[in-house]
């Protein structure tokens, strides 16, 4: 298919440039009802994005790009006609013309295989979830999807490179039956490899959280707390950091921050070191085919590195880093257990962070958490914490222990000092 589809491509005059992405699927999936397992299917898919650019305007100082899928053959009249209306399309963006990354010949890296077969794996991830169960606590549903994924770029400066990698994602929506009521919760787990020990963990932690979730009650008397996140909450809060420091944010006048600018005006705590890297070895280019490297965005709390794709590390002149999907941060000298021995509320679910660095806001809503009160651990839901992120930058705590998954590596959790409670 990549043959026909860049003979096609080639036979267009009208195109400056092009690129195929073709992603090849091979996944494993169980689904679980009431902790019983109802389907298993395993499904192959082989798709293919196909991007094509157009010079235009004075001296071509205009690029236009436009891109369709194709998840089928077809004809070479077919394929003619989808890229000649791709390229009719792109006529009408003008975007400020660039390169296309430039190959070095076929390329390949592959993530070793696991030796069990993915049904194995599966039984064993639904295993060790139904372990956790109680009489009273248990998993209504549970999706374990295994995933071998391949991706190919093609184009059309030469660029082919491969890569292999492989995932297990679970979806498991955990209940607590009580004598009034019937209370969820969805949580989410992506990992690469199993850890038994690590998937015992997260299975214990979502059938105790879908308890506290029972138990919870409106919060009172608390006008300011430290607030701990954790989990996706912790990963969520560093990537909203950085967000404005890749090249398109920098091109766009996102943010005023030159290089060598403090991200922490002042460093009570503890200071940030945060960078992009790769989730594994194999994980070696981005959608744009640059190849990728860990790169160091903020180190001892100042903006060292900007990072992004091709296309707008060639607007600002600079050398692209390219586009990465796990983030990554140095952790502090504090102990979780030391972090929790005072009073503080631990988020447990919140609907996301969000953080403006010009307004100096940073805040969240709460879906639930748990109110230590020196002596007492109370679960509470319905509110939501707000403070300033100058000030919370300054006083950040982050924990000794880490996490390492496939999207993020870095501090376990995070604590943010004197949070106003709404």
């Amino acid at each position: 298919m990549i043959k026909q589809l860049t003979a096609a491509l080639k036979a267009n005059p009208a195109l400056s440039g092009w690129l195929v992405n073709e992603t090849a699927t091979l996944s494993s999936q169980a689904f679980y009802v009431m902790q019983k397992k109802e389907t298993t299917r395993r499904v192959e898919t082989r798709e293919y994005q196909v991007t094509v650019y157009h010079r235009h305007g004075e001296q071509n100082a205009f690029v236009g790009s436009s891109s369709f899928a194709v998840s089928r053959k077809h004809s070479k009249a077919e394929l003619a006609k989808k890229i000649e209306e791709a390229v009719f399309a792109a006529r009408f963006v003008k975007n400020k013309a660039f390169d296309l990354v430039k190959g070095e010949g076929k390329r390949t890296w592959k993530e070793k295989p696991e030796s069990a077969d993915p049904f194995a794996i599966i039984d064993e991830i639904a295993n060790a979830f139904f372990a956790a169960a109680t009489p009273v606590s248990r998993f209504n549903a549970l999706e374990i999807f295994h995933a071998r994924q391949t991706i190919r770029i093609v184009n059309s400066e030469g660029v082919d490179d491969t890569k292999t990698l492989a995932k297990i994602d679970v979806e498991a929506i955990p209940s607590h039956d009580g004598p009034e009521r019937k209370v969820e919760l969805i949580r989410m787990f992506t990992y690469k490899k199993v850890d038994p020990d690590q998937v015992r963990k997260d299975a214990e932690a979502a059938i105790a959280d879908v308890a506290l979730r029972y138990d919870a009650r409106k919060i009172e008397n608390v006008a300011k707390a430290d607030v701990i996140l954790s989990g996706d909450d912790v990963e969520d809060f560093l990537r909203e950091l950085v967000a404005d420091f890749s090249y398109d944010g920098v091109y766009r006048k996102n943010t005023d921050k030159k290089i060598g600018d403090a991200i922490q005006s002042e460093i009570k705590g503890d200071a940030l070191s945060i960078g992009w890297t790769l989730s594994s070895k194999a994980d070696a280019f981005d959608r744009d085919g640059v190849l990728l490297a860990p790169v160091r965005v903020v180190e001892a709390g100042k903006l060292v590195s900007y990072y992004g794709s091709n296309q707008y590390a060639q607007y600002l002149g600079l050398k692209p880093n390219g586009v990465y999907g796990t983030i990554e941060a140095a952790p502090g000298k504090t102990t979780i257990a030391r972090m929790k021995a005072k009073p503080h509320l631990e988020i447990i679910a919140l609907s996301g962070i969000q953080i403006d660095i010009y307004s100096g806001y940073i805040g969240g809503e709460v879906r639930l958490a748990v109110w230590f009160d020196g002596k007492n651990r109370i679960p509470v839901s319905g509110f939501s914490f707000s403070g300033n992120i100058d000030k919370a930058l300054s006083d950040l705590v982050l924990s000794k222990e880490t996490v390492q998954g496939v999207r993020y590596h870095g501090p376990k959790c995070i604590l943010l000092k004197g949070m106003d409670v709404l």
